[in-house]
């Protein structure tokens, strides 16, 4: 399936589908379907996708709606800034269901595994992160995000520029 070219890790956090990266190599092009402030790539990044053997379970995940908004956070007025799985228990969905249903896609085809980008250059506080613009420029939209709360190891698929952080 994947072969670790570059190491296995162990990591949580924010992660999308690996048909949404794959085929993404220009910096700004991620950058914008990701969310992460502008140029932010340009220090190196790794692509890792979730490695054979793992799986992920409905206990280790929140949903996170997608990158059109930062962390998944609701844009609504009636609640903003409240979770994603807030506003859906709130209209009546299973949330618990939702999950074991998102678990079941992540198995079932190789391009619905787990992955996720790990910028060479950490976040700080004079970073935004924009609103993504997955379809194209100025056209505000993401693709789907989840929170990854129990960490699990990932292949790294793809090193760009990466020099280790002492």
């Amino acid at each position: 399936m994947f072969r670790p070219a570059f190491g296995i890790l162990t990591i949580k956090g924010n992660f999308t589908l690996w048909k949404y990266l794959k085929d993404l190599h220009d910096f700004s092009t991620i950058e914008r379907t990701i969310g992460f402030h502008q140029g932010r790539l340009t220090h190196g990044y790794r692509l890792v996708v979730l490695a054979a053997g793992e799986r992920i379970d409905p206990d280790d995940i929140d949903l996170g709606g997608s990158t059109r908004t930062s962390g998944g956070t609701n844009i609504l007025p009636t609640s903003p800034g409240s979770s994603i799985e807030l506003l859906l228990t709130e209209r009546g969905q299973d949330v618990q269901e939702l999950k074991r249903k998102v678990c079941t896609f992540f198995a079932a085809a190789s391009d619905n595994r787990p992955a996720k980008i790990l910028p060479n250059l950490r976040h700080n506080e004079h970073m935004e992160y924009p609103d993504a613009e997955a379809l194209a420029p100025g056209v505000r939209s993401g693709v789907p995000q989840f929170n990854l709360s129990n960490p699990k190891k990932f292949s790294v698929v793809r090193e760009v520029g990466y020099q280790h952080r002492g």
